[in-house]
Order: structure tokens, then C-alpha cells, then sequence
């Protein structure tokens, strides 16, 4: 066998020329971590459906994580993961979705400590349009590429957001705001209509229509194939405001009140029936045993007129809400992740080949 001198000087060559630069980024590393290569970060695109759940003052009870699950409310929303290390991820998302609650449903007027809601009988439902920037982070870490990903693995997360939400109202067929006179259908020209309630000003209150959370939650991811992954997560969002119901406080003098629509949505606690079943309140004034004064008082507004109110209820600074607790929701989600390849935020790190 012929031995090509040339052939092996070169090889030689190129040997001591890899050598060379791999001791320069050696030596250029000094002994810090190595960086999360950039072959391994990723990004995704996510789909998801929520159920949402509200805790505020209008809940079955006033404590904290009380609810009730039929009132649950359907959402959607979509958002991008980065991939930043092994077990850290951050997830920009959107989410529409909405809350909604009742006091004719989810109080028990024979129960002593849920009375005073049905008697109250406020109502309101709201569509929350929600920005939010998470950081994610897995329990089972991942230090290979996106391909060779766990199987499964619970992940917990927290971050901020920033969200629009509107209350509404549904507007009564009938109303009794004056001794001797009750307001038909035909004097109230949005009966039947749900209405924006921040405008009424039925607490005398100026709230914004913006406001921050910060969510918190845990979740469990399932590898479905090499492109797809499946997420389920329980979500508390712990809000900046208590008005995602429009209740907080106490009620205002209804002749410091705008027009008789904000009179209505300010006090519903004489309506004969559930504006949104149509089914009858009449017990509330019948049953001796509810514990509520149903011999109905007037006072003189600010305005020179009388209003009719159930005692209790209705008249300036009588209580109307919890200004103690902002409100809470929670959204349980079913998340698809797609896999959409590198991240374009990649860092230039030094990778071993």
C-alpha cells in the first residue's frame, strides 16, 4: 500500500486546527455555566378552551374560593411559549372568556347566613378580554432538544396581567322605586336589555374598566408526538379590583343617582321576580321565619323625593357589598401546544459539538 505523504499532512492540518479552536472557546468559557444551548430553545404556539369560575360578593358565601359551578362560563384564548432553560419557560397569551353570578341562585333564603344575599338579589354577568405574561416552570426538566422533550410533567407558573371587563345588568320588566307607583315595562325603556353598569354609577363609584391580576396556578403537560403536546391547568387569578361585579360598598342616596335606570340596578331588592329565571320572589315578603323586615320604608332623596326601600336595604349607607376582598376568578384550561421550532431569541452561547 502507497502512503499519500500530502494526504496525511493535511489531515494533520485540519486536526490541530479543530484543536485549536476548541481550546479558544474553552478558554473563552472560563469555567462559567454553560448556557442553555440554542439548538434547545424553542418556541410554540398554543390553543386553548377555559371554564371560568367568579368569587366576589355576589357568591354563596362570603369567604374566600366560594362559588357556585353552574354559573361556570366558557372562555378561549391563545398564546406563544419561549423555551429559556432546562425547566423555564415564558408564555405571552390572550384570553377572552366570561363571569357571571346571580344572589337569587346562589343564595338559600332558609339559610340565616345567605338571607341577606337573596334578599339583595343583584345580578350581573362580564366579559373579560385578558393580557398576560407568565413564567413557567417544569418539575421534570428538559436538557435535551425539543424532540427528545419528557413524556409528562406537572409545571407550575405565575406572572401578571392586564385585562378590560365591563359589567352588565339585566334590566327588570318592573321596578318600585316611589311609594304607590310601580314602573311597568313601558316606563322602563330598557327592560329586558343587559346594560353597562359603570356608567349608572350605582355605588357612586368612578371605577376603571382596566385593571392588573396576577395568576398563579399548576398544571400537568402530556407529550401527544414529536409536534404536539396536550396542557391542563387550574388558574387563580388574584385581581386589583373589586368591582368585576359591580358591588363593593354601600348603598347611595338614590337622589344622587342619575335617571330612574340607575335607581333600578342600584337597589333590586323589591323586584316581585328573578329577572333573568321570571321565577317568584314573593316568599322573601311572605315567610315570617326569613328574619328580613319586610314592612317597606321610605326616605326623601337629596333630589326632594321620596323613595320606597326594604329596610336595610336601598337607603344611603346601608350595606350593599365587601370592600374588604377584591374579587377573584379561577380558570380551569385545556391547552394544545404546538411546536413551532428554534426560538429566534436564541442566545449565542457555546454549544460542544
Amino acid at each position: 500500500m502507497v502512503i499519500n505523504p500530502w494526504n496525511s499532512e493535511a489531515q494533520n492540518r485540519r486536526k490541530k486546527r479543530l484543536y485549536r479552536n476548541q481550546s479558544s472557546r474553552v478558554a473563552q468559557f472560563s469555567g462559567k455555566r454553560l448556557a442553555f444551548a440554542n439548538a434547545k430553545q424553542y418556541i410554540t404556539l398554543e390553543v386553548s378552551v377555559n371554564a371560568l369560575n367568579y368569587f366576589g360578593d355576589i357568591a354563596p358565601k362570603s369567604s374566600f374560593a366560594s362559588t357556585d359551578i353552574s354559573f361556570t362560563r366558557p372562555g378561549i384564548g391563545v398564546s406563544s411559549s419561549v423555551r429559556l432553560g432546562q425547566s423555564l419557560s415564558a408564555r405571552l397569551g390572550f384570553m377572552w372568556g366570561r363571569l357571571s353570578s346571580s344572589d337569587f341562585r346562589v343564595a338559600d333564603p332558609d339559610d340565616q347566613d345567605d338571607v341577606y344575599r337573596y334578599a339583595r338579589n343583584l345580578q350581573f354577568r362580564n366579559n373579560i378580554k385578558d393580557l398576560s405574561l407568565m413564567l413557567v416552570y417544569d418539575i421534570f426538566s428538559n436538557p435535551y432538544t425539543v424532540t427528545l422533550r419528557q413524556s409528562f410533567t406537572p409545571y407550575v407558573f405565575a406572572g401578571v396581567s392586564v385585562f378590560h371587563h365591563s359589567p352588565q345588568g339585566l334590566v327588570p320588566s318592573e321596578a318600585v322605586l316611589y311609594p304607590d307607583n310601580t314602573l311597568s315595562a313601558e316606563q322602563i325603556p330598557q327592560s329586558g336589555e343587559w346594560v353597562a353598569l359603570k356608567p349608572l354609577q350605582t355605588e357612586g363609584q368612578n371605577y376603571s374598566n382596566f385593571s392588573f391580576s396576577i395568576p398563579v396556578g399548576v398544571g400537568l403537560r402530556f407529550r401527544l408526538n414529536q409536534l404536539m403536546d396536550i396542557e391542563a391547568e387550574v388558574n387563580y387569578r388574584f385581581l386589583f379590583t373589586d368591582y368585576l361585579d359591580d358591588v363593593s360598598t354601600d348603598y347611595v342616596d338614590k337622589g344622587t343617582l342619575d335617571g330612574d335606570l340607575a335607581r333600578i340596578m342600584s337597589d333590586r331588592s323589591l323586584e316581585p321576580v328573578d329577572v333573568i329565571s321570571g321565577d317568584s320572589r314573593e316568599s322573601l315578603f311572605t315567610d315570617a321565619t326569613s328574619g328580613i323586615n319586610t314592612n317597606l320604608a321610605t326616605y326623601t332623596g337629596a333630589d326632594g323625593v321620596e323613595y320606597v326601600h326594604l329596610p336595610g336595604y336601598g337607603q344611603a349607607g346601608a350595606q350593599r357589598g365587601n370592600p374588604g376582598d377584591n374579587d377573584v376568578f379561577l380558570t380551569t384550561t385545556i391547552r394544545l401546544v404546538i411546536m413551532l421550532g428554534r426560538s429566534p431569541f436564541a442566545n449565542s452561547g457555546y454549544r460542544p459539538r
